[in-house]
This record gives C-alpha cells, structure tokens and sequence, in this order.
C-alpha cells in the first residue's frame, strides 16, 4: 500500500513536471515564441525591412577540398537583431562545395526584432523569398566569387555552393554577403 502511494506520488509529480516543461516550451522558449509570432497568435508582426544584409566570415580550414564526407559544424559566425547565423555544414559533392547555413533566436517574450529568410503573410500564408542574387561573395582580395547552386529552407536556413573552377579564389578564405532576410518587429498583444 506505501508503496503504491509513493508510485502514484511519483507519477503526478511527474505529469506535472512534463506540463510544465511543454507550458514553457511552447510559450516561453525562442522555438514558442517565434512560432507564436509567426502565427500571430497574440502577436502583432510588422515586416520593417526587405533584404536585411549579414556579411560572414568562411575561414580555409572550414574548406574540405580534398575530403568529400559532410563535415558538420555548429559555429557562430553572426548575430543581428537577435537573430544568429550558424554554420551547419560544409559538404564536398565531388562537382561543388557546399555550405549550409541556419538561423536560431534569441527572442524576448514581449517584443522585439528577428530577421527571417521569407515573408509571413497577413492571412497567416508563407511566401518563400529570395534569389540567387541574394548571396554576394568575395576573397580578401575584393575579387567576386561566382555563386553555384543555391537554396532556401526548411524554415530560415539557406546554403550556396562553390564550383571547383573557383577554388582558387576561396584558398584564404571569403567572405558572405547575404541578402535574404526580411526583418521583423514584434510585440505581445
């Protein structure tokens, strides 16, 4: 009999844990509050800005020329209106080098800024912005790289490759300008 109390005990407290933790989760937490702001669930959402530009950093040591395995990172390279650029992924295909990039968030509960690579739509739609054009990329030297491939999604994240013609111009590392993102303000109704 004590035993079952103490089980039952443990289970509540449990239940309420859990509950507490997907309350947190899906209101308080950067995930919860975009997705609560993207859907204007109590949110008022203004798009401020259309190709909002980050310039990145890509370093040699971070180019597998020779090894044609996905090497995944997890690093930092900017951070603008609470929004964070990382490197998520650098992939030899043998035809290009590909990099692939992802946003996360450091949201506040009542208002604020973040930067978002397509355009949320007032009837709570989604339009998937953005262009080739939008990737602007240059050696220390100021010298232009062209873009290969290039793409968008799922939500925020985005990559572009480099085709082999143009490693020469990426040996020292390059820089990223890109101009994808629109910015938005929120604010808690």
């Amino acid at each position: 009999m004590k035993r079952r109390k103490v089980f039952s005990g443990i289970i509540i407290l449990g239940s309420f844990l859990l509950l507490g933790y997907l309350f947190y989760n899906g209101k308080y937490s950067n995930e919860g509050i975009l997705k609560n702001v993207t859907a204007r669930k109590g949110y008022t959402l203004n798009q401020m800005e259309n190709k909002e530009m980050v310039e990145l950093y890509i370093k040699p040591e971070w180019i597998p020329y020779n090894n044609n395995r996905k090497q995944s990172f997890d690093i930092k390279l900017a951070e603008k209106h609470n929004t964070n650029i990382i490197l998520v992924q650098v992939w030899n295909r043998g035809d290009d080098i590909y990099f692939s990039f992802d946003t996360t968030y450091n949201l506040n509960y009542k208002n604020g800024t973040f930067m978002y690579n397509g355009i949320f739509n007032e009837d709570g739609t989604f339009t998937s912005g953005g262009s080739h054009n939008d990737f602007y990329l240059f050696n220390k030297n100021g010298e232009e790289i062209d873009v290969g491939q290039s793409g968008r999604g799922p939500n925020s994240a985005f990559g572009f490759a480099i085709e082999p013609k143009n490693y020469d111009l990426i040996k020292d590392g390059f820089y990223v300008e890109y101009r994808g993102f629109y910015l938005y303000n929120y604010v808690k109704n």
